[in-house]
């Protein structure tokens, strides 16, 4: 486990999203281990700060309260079963003990992002609340959110849902873009990669575009999509450009993932029938568009590759920490149901 070490510098990363971008399930990708709760509904109530590093004998999550329970400790085997309770809002706890979470510290062996002690810096990865719900919690969620990009992070990852990106291109003084670009003028080194997640979903626009739409044959119809592809996603990339370069981001760093699948692949032997099912069309549509380049075409559009070594780049850490998902050529086995 990482050490307390006063000499290192720890840098924060705070992933920022509104609500239901996939926040919890990009960090689980990004990681490659499905620890964080992530559900459909907005599921993360108080901030997570994750500790990732490379060594699993100390694993275990401490949470605080805000009230006057005591701190407590997870134990490891503990951690997957109970987290999603304590980040859940107190309104989906049925127990007490799990009631008025301020914040949990996770300290995981996580299979991707890794702290060593031969980095100069130890980062954190913050997962935070979304800030847009229209419940009561509202006001907690925007006032956490908007302290931690405000005091505590040195970066933010800004994650979009691929389908909401038209509703979520204009500035206000307390919504996700007006907070970043209140960061910046403070700080200017402050670096933010905008991340549209879900990316898959433009298939089905560009499904929509005339020439493929009236394919005549099978042969055509993948010809097309290979003729037009990332037609809807590089739409979706310059919006997001042309904001960020509105808020005086002078050159954005702008992504596409699809954290969905990503987390499928690294996950795979737990998956069940539907989700394997899933995966296969994916790799067929893949195997149709591209033959035996499938599988680079394919990584490179789950986009996780990038993100990591950006990130490495950024953070200036040493080793090469993007370990490579190995394809089964034959079919998935079943999961359990």
């Amino acid at each position: 486990m990482m050490k307390n070490n006063i000499d290192k510098q720890q840098y924060k990363i705070a992933v920022v999203a509104n609500m239901s971008a996939g926040k919890s399930t990009f960090i689980n990708a990004l990681f490659g281990d499905s620890i964080l709760p992530a559900y459909s509904l907005a599921t993360t109530d108080c901030p997570i700060y994750i500790y990732s590093d490379d060594d699993p004998s100390n694993d275990k999550a401490i949470v605080e309260f805000t009230d006057d329970k005591p701190t407590i400790e997870l134990a490891k085997e503990d951690v997957p079963k109970e987290i999603k309770f304590y980040a859940q809002k107190d309104e989906d706890n049925l127990e007490e003990k799990y009631k008025n979470v301020k914040k949990i510290d996770l300290y995981w062996d996580f299979k991707v992002l890794q702290n060593s002690e031969k980095y100069d810096i130890d980062f954190v990865i913050i997962d935070t609340p979304g800030p847009n719900n229209t419940d009561k919690y509202a006001f907690k969620h925007s006032d956490t959110t908007k302290n931690i990009i405000l005091n505590e992070a040195d970066m933010v990852l800004y994650l979009f849902d691929y389908g909401q990106i038209d509703a979520n291109l204009e500035s206000n003084e307390n919504n996700l873009w007006g907070l970043i670009k209140q960061k910046k003028e403070q700080n200017p080194n402050f670096e933010v990669f905008f991340i549209i997640n879900k990316i898959d979903m433009a298939f089905s626009d560009n499904e929509k575009i005339e020439d493929i739409k009236n394919s005549s044959s099978e042969e055509e119809y993948y010809s097309n999509i290979k003729k037009y592809w990332n037609y809807n996603e590089n739409i979706a990339i310059e919006k997001i450009k042309k904001s960020a370069i509105k808020y005086d981001f002078k050159s954005p760093k702008v992504f596409t993932v699809s954290s969905k699948f990503i987390e499928y692949y690294r996950n795979r032997t737990n998956l069940n029938f539907y989700h394997l099912d899933e995966i296969d069309a994916f790799i067929k549509l893949f195997k149709n568009i591209f033959k035996n380049n499938f599988d680079i075409e394919m990584h490179k559009y789950l986009g996780h590759m990038q993100i990591e070594e950006s990130l490495k780049i950024h953070l200036k850490l040493e080793d090469k920490i993007y370990k490579p998902i190995k394809i089964n050529k034959k079919r998935f086995k079943k999961g359990k149901r």
